[in-house]
């Protein structure tokens, strides 16, 4: 005699039967094969652990073989419903082995359309043709005046919109599959004991035969519907093992500005304007800024661990929201950067502030970045490429600054450089409102970043 086999519905010419999650057997009852298609295996006959049908012997496992763990006591439930799952499941699978019985076509409508139906405003990008005034200084490079220009993309096509249905068809291919389904359910808690049991039964069963057999009794079958403990990879010294991952960064600085030009680098630095009696002072949403210093804010930062394999965990808390102080004399970019798993460390060079100083070009007024620092900058992708002329969205790489201690202190020895934020930049200029000295809180919300806006008049900076 042998279990009763019935026929379900499975997508794919190559897809397995699937096994309802956490559902459970009851003891299959003897019947012959439900089928009432051509296909009919009306021969069937079962022995020890296999079953004739269709003029093939298939594997065809039985329970009571699978028991991983005791048969009574309170956990003797979980062990049966295991078993009866490593059951329906090898059965499954050898059935599957057999072919499909038939297939089935289902029809489905969707819209679609063709034209222009939809579009989308964005930024002028570096593959973008900038139709607006062009100019060409000194140093041979087209640079684009005036802001970035609005781009309008439309899809999923050109010219008018239409819109039709369309009629999808698929294959669904019935395969016979053995019935009933278990119904019992299996919790992670449960099989922790199931699991074990099966990796001892495994080891000694591989040790103790050169070549498996098939059907061997002895050899046990993985608990594939037992849900298994996630593995626990937490880097246990995190934060002597970490890299900042900061999200929108904005530098706020005092300009500075030079005499001379782009052209001729011969310019000397011209002091900055005294807001008062002492150092300048500024406040940008209840935030006081003091020069020297130049503030970097942050909408949000954590660190975590540099292990690459598996997600390490963090160092310190996630933090939102913060801003720093920062001696403008130790802030660093870096060119050509990518951020990554395996990043691409840049070149270092200092912070030169007077090169962001605004220039007047013909009716603009605009920074002039050299085109060597431009083409290293964020905006520019893979490290330096995609550009093909300077427009006024330059966005720097800034090195995480050695003072990120003011945000957590367990953040003492993380990489500075792994993982480093495009930076806008804000000059603190006229309109600011002027207030005693005072220093604004890491966790006072900074001002809404904006694009950069200064420029270029002082020596071209060496790497570091």
């Amino acid at each position: 005699m042998v279990s009763g086999i019935a026929l379900l519905l499975f997508v794919g010419a190559s897809a397995k039967p699937v096994i309802p999650g956490l559902d459970t057997i009851a003891t299959p009852t003897t019947s012959g094969l439900q089928s009432d298609g051509p296909d009919r295996c009306t021969s069937l006959s079962t022995s020890s652990q296999w079953l004739s049908i269709c003029d093939t012997t298939i594997f065809w496992p039985t329970s009571t073989n699978y028991f991983y763990g005791p048969t009574i006591g309170p956990k003797a439930s979980a062990v049966s419903c295991n078993a009866e799952w490593v059951e329906y499941g090898g059965r499954a699978s050898g059935l599957e082995s057999l072919g499909a019985t038939s297939t089935s076509t289902l029809y489905s409508s969707y819209v679609t359309s063709t034209g222009a139906c939809n579009s989308e405003v964005r930024g002028e990008g570096l593959h973008d043709t900038h139709t607006g005034p062009v100019t060409t200084l000194c140093d041979g490079v087209a640079r684009a005046l005036g802001p970035r220009e609005s781009i309008t993309d439309y899809w999923p096509g050109t010219g008018p919109c239409s819109s039709f249905m369309l009629t999808e068809t698929s294959t669904t291919l019935v395969y016979r599959s053995p019935s009933p389904t278990p119904s019992c359910k299996l919790n992670t808690q449960d099989c922790i004991p199931i699991w074990q049991t099966y990796t001892s039964l495994s080891n000694a069963y591989q040790s103790s035969v050169t070549t498996e057999v098939p059907g061997d009794s002895n050899s046990p079958i993985r608990p594939e519907s037992c849900p298994s403990t996630t593995r626990d990879y937490t880097d246990p010294d995190a934060c002597n093992n970490c890299h900042y991952l900061p999200d929108t960064a904005t530098l706020f600085y005092w300009p500075v500005t030079t005499s001379g030009g782009l052209c001729l680098q011969n310019g000397s630095t011209i002091p900055a304007t005294p807001t008062g009696d002492g150092p300048n002072t500024a406040v940008v949403d209840g935030n006081t800024f003091i020069s020297p210093s130049v503030y970097v804010s942050f909408t949000s930062i954590y660190a975590r661990s540099n292990q690459r394999a598996h997600p390490g965990g963090p160092c310190g808390d996630d933090h939102e929201n913060v801003i720093i102080s920062v001696n403008p004399e130790a802030i660093t970019s870096y060119r050509n950067h990518i951020n990554a798993k395996y990043p691409k460390i840049g070149t270092a060079y200092p912070f030169n502030l007077a090169e962001f100083q605004q220039h007047q070009v013909g009716n603009y007024t605009m920074s002039l970045i050299p085109w060597e620092q431009y083409l290293g900058g964020s905006q520019c992708v893979s490290g330096g490429g995609g550009c093909s002329m300077i427009r006024d969205d330059y966005l720097p790489w800034l090195e995480m600054p050695d003072v990120m201690t003011q945000v957590d202190r367990r953040w003492t020895s993380c990489h500075r450089s792994w993982y480093i934020p495009p930076v806008s930049l804000v000059p603190l200029v006229g309109g600011l409102e002027s207030r005693p000295t005072g220093m604004a809180e890491a966790s006072s919300t900074p001002a809404t970043p904006a694009l950069p806006s200064s420029g270029l008049a002082a020596p071209t900076p060496e790497a570091t």
